[in-house]
């Protein structure tokens, strides 16, 4: 099917032609080009009039407008991340804003509930493996970010709830779905596209949970998970990448980077987006309230925040020193 280009002669002449070569004499009007001189706007509203006229009366495309948990836990991990790294409270405020909604639309925390789907007010009864992942995935990250003890309280729940509604305890796995009596298939991705799977999503995600605190169920379960798919990650790596960083995670104890401190003081903040600074993907960042690991409990803050590089229990000497925690962890 031809292009159609709207052009205008040097006398000022509006033409309407499909050829994609268009005369020399003939300058292609652009709602992009910030050069686009004043004499010509007219022509290009009025251009603009025209075409929605025409699309007027064809029948309207739906709007889609519909919030999924996948996507938006997605996002959250996004703007979590970047606050932890840049620092800036933009994007802490969207991650926090982006959870409030989640929780308060589509999370039942009587029955430990993770719908998928809302839009217009009112939310669907699908449960997905793959959106509890993705929002189990983001929450931690928030944790990570702010230390905040009641995002880890949600991952916490987030996890029990997709072990127990997804995961196989016979076999190893989560299921994409819950088991229900009209479903004809029950099937367990396994594939890193454009999107990673679910089961991939879960396992990195329980692990870096488990490290946090001390669970030993969330560690089995990701075990088991990553045993189930051994011969996938063998025979063809390029198809679960993200499944690869779950694996490479659980080949060796993580570091602990544990921040003792009023989280909401600058002082610890600092320290904590030192921490977030280098790239280590094998570490995570906890602090010393709520349900993390008891050890990390044992760790004072002195004369202010402090930071503890640990593994296992045994720790390098604590610093106050942002320059000094980049060094320890590169």
């Amino acid at each position: 099917m031809a292009m159609r280009y709207f052009g205008v002669t040097e006398q000022g002449n509006f033409v309407d032609h499909s050829d994609p070569n268009p005369l020399p004499n003939q300058n292609i009007l652009s709602i992009v080009d910030p050069g686009l001189p004043a004499a010509d706007a007219p022509l290009l509203q009025s251009a603009t009039q025209k075409m929605f006229a025409a699309r007027g009366k064809r029948v309207r495309p739906h709007l889609d407008d519909k919030v999924l948990v996948s996507w938006n836990g997605l996002m959250l991990g996004a703007m979590a991340r970047a606050y932890a790294v840049l620092g800036d409270e933009t994007y802490r405020a969207a991650a926090e804003k982006n959870l409030a909604f989640l929780q308060a639309k589509l999370w039942d925390a009587k029955t430990g509930t993770l719908y998928h789907r809302w839009r217009d007010g009112e939310r669907d009864s699908v449960q997905l493996q793959q959106a509890g992942a993705y929002l189990l995935s983001g929450v931690i990250d928030l944790y990570e970010a702010t230390l905040d003890p009641r995002h880890l309280d949600f991952a916490i729940a987030l996890a029990n709830g997709m072990i127990a509604k997804f995961y196989d305890r016979e076999a190893g796995g989560f299921w994409q779905s819950a088991g229900t009596p009209d479903l004809i298939l029950r099937v367990k991705e396994d594939y890193d596209g454009a999107e990673p799977s679910g089961n991939s999503v879960a396992t990195l995600a329980l692990l870096k949970l488990a490290a946090i605190t001390d669970r030993a169920d969330y560690k089995k379960a990701a075990d088991a998970t990553l045993r189930l798919f051994a011969d996938r990650l063998q025979n063809s790596p390029q198809a679960v990448p993200y499944m690869l960083l779950a694996f490479d995670f659980s080949m060796e104890e993580p570091k602990r980077v544990v921040i003792a401190g009023d989280p909401a003081k600058p002082e610890t903040r600092a320290l904590l987006r030192a921490a977030h600074g280098v790239y280590q993907p094998g570490k995570v960042v906890l602090g010393t309230e709520g349900a993390v690991e008891p050890f990390a409990k044992t760790l004072p803050a002195k004369d202010g925040a402090m930071v503890y590089l640990c593994t296992g229990t045994a720790c390098q000497p604590p610093t106050h020193d942002a320059a000094k925690i980049r060094d320890m962890l590169k």
